[in-house]
């Protein structure tokens, strides 16, 4: 009798959490110690100094109570067994890279509300030896759903598709969310709206792709206004987990982002999206600290492609034609990704009845500093910058067509006439054009009359994209700045520049 016990408990625990497995294990509390050691005895442990050590607690704890002998007998077991089946998957190999994302969903589950829910993966205890290949294909689906996070926002949205409000959904990133190598119409911001168009047929859904290829959230922060919330979304996915990097200006630009995006009055529900370079590259682990905190849905790309590269079933070119941009089937997949969130949210969300909106905690994950960033070139104005000369600046010339109302100067830098402004607040931010190209030259700031920096707008790896940087950071108060374009080497020779805009905070 046992023994068909132990071989049903034996097969369904590959496919159960430890903390579940124990619970199975406990109908064996009361048959006989022996017995347990001698049915323990009959699996076959990669380990032989793993089976000893257990098999000898089994037999040499005589003193010790029966019941609590056998509990603590029965927790070993189901955790060696649930250790061991991701080996017998993999014919023995070491454990994949895929469990330290698993850790950290574990630990990503939001304790602040009662309607946080635990999304840890229970795929890695699976023999996916057995697995068909759709089963395989729904394992990665699971494998990258972080955490569900606060629900209350996505139960707001869901609530709003399914009694046909009109809504909005927007997307952020950079080429990765714009669709560079797809296209607009098969990235995967565009095929998640179309999937949500087909959910729900009869409820008005608006799309806005903010994607802009080769943009930081620094630059996010600073276009979020114009490019997102003007358009009120219900709805904003975050994707910038490969074009920022791990300097503290990333991370107070991103968790700036995200909060401001869900300060808006309408309550917007927001979800993270982290994407992978073949590299390894992602800034998942510390942007994944901003969706805890807030409680946050989030999805992992780098959860899914560690785990099938770890087995051989992927290779990185089964993902992307390049070193970073998903193609048309990686899309698809994220796109699967993406509403596999949206239906266990849906799911999970009515088992809970009514679910409230978690207020924003006091304290930042990072830091408030570009909290209120503020966008302005030609066409967008604010108190906090005024303009009192363009010097010989072109003012009317577009510049990218991403940030057409900016400023050019074409000419000899002796022949400039600076740009003079005041800006309030404690940090200014730069946003130009960088280009690959000598003829693009410096800009020289002076603040408060004093020489203070100066950033050259021309870089190896530029290609006409728009970069924001610091420009100047310091005391709270209202700042005289002047810029004008500086010689190249000691050389008064013909110079281009284009400024895009500024962001103030």
């Amino acid at each position: 009798m046992y023994t068909v016990i132990f071989n049903r408990l034996h097969g369904i625990i590959q496919q159960l959490t430890v903390c579940k497995a124990v619970g199975l294990y406990s109908i064996l509390l009361q048959s006989d110690f022996g017995e347990i050691a001698r049915l323990v005895k009959t699996v076959d442990y990669r380990s032989a100094l793993m089976y000893n050590s257990i098999y000898i607690f089994f037999l040499t704890e005589v003193n010790m109570h029966k019941k609590i002998k056998i509990t603590l007998c029965a927790v070993l077991c189901a955790s060696m067994l649930a250790g061991c089946a991701d080996n017998s998957a993999s014919g023995g190999s070491a454990v994949s890279s895929d469990s330290t994302s698993d850790t950290q969903t574990t630990s990503s589950v939001s304790e602040s509300t009662d309607s946080s829910s635990d999304t840890s993966s229970e795929t890695s205890s699976i023999d996916e030896s057995k697995l068909t290949e759709e089963q395989i294909y729904d394992n990665m689906v699971e494998r990258s759903l972080m955490d569900l996070g606060n629900l209350g926002r996505m139960s707001k949205f869901i609530g709003k598709l399914e009694s046909k409000q009109e809504v909005t959904i927007a997307f952020i990133g950079g080429s990765i969310t714009e669709g560079l190598t797809a296209g607009p119409e098969k990235c995967w911001a565009k095929l998640t709206y179309d999937r949500l168009c087909e959910k729900y047929p009869d409820t008005k859904i608006n799309y806005v792709n903010a994607g802009l290829s080769g943009t930081p959230s620094v630059l996010g922060n600073i276009r979020l206004q114009r490019d997102v919330l003007d358009h009120k979304p219900d709805m904003v996915f975050v994707e910038f987990a490969v074009n920022d990097g791990n300097d503290q200006i990333y991370k107070d630009s991103y968790d700036a982002m995200v909060r401001k995006i869900l300060s808006q009055e309408n309550q917007p529900a927001v979800a993270l999206y982290f994407t992978v370079i073949k590299s390894g590259h992602t800034c998942e682990e510390y942007m994944s600290q901003v969706g805890k905190a807030y409680g946050l849905p989030m999805v992992s790309l780098n959860n899914v492609l560690s785990h099938e590269f770890e087995t051989g079933r992927m290779k990185w070119e089964d993902y992307s034609d390049d070193e970073s941009h998903p193609n048309e089937w990686g899309h698809k997949m994220t796109a699967d990704l993406i509403m596999n969130m949206f239906d266990k949210a849906t799911e999970k969300i009515k088992t809970m009845g009514d679910v409230t909106i978690s207020p924003l905690p006091d304290t930042w994950v990072y830091s408030d500093r570009f909290a209120d960033m503020t966008f302005i070139d030609r066409t967008h104005s604010s108190d906090k910058l005024k303009i009192s000369s363009t010097g010989t600046f072109d003012t009317e010339k577009e510049t990218l067509t991403s940030f057409p109302d900016g400023w050019s100067y074409k000419g000899k830098p002796s022949e400039c006439e600076p740009m003079e402004f005041e800006f309030t607040g404690k940090n200014l931010m730069l946003v130009y054009k960088c280009a690959n190209s000598k003829v693009y030259g410096s800009l020289e700031f002076t603040v408060d009359g004093e020489k203070y920096t100066t950033i050259a707008t021309s870089a190896s790896d530029g290609w006409n994209n728009p970069v924001a940087t610091l420009a100047y950071s310091g005391a709270e108060g209202t700042h005289k700045v002047s810029i004008k374009p500086v010689t190249q080497n000691g050389e008064d020779k013909m110079t281009y520049v284009e400024i895009l805009g500024f962001g103030v905070a």
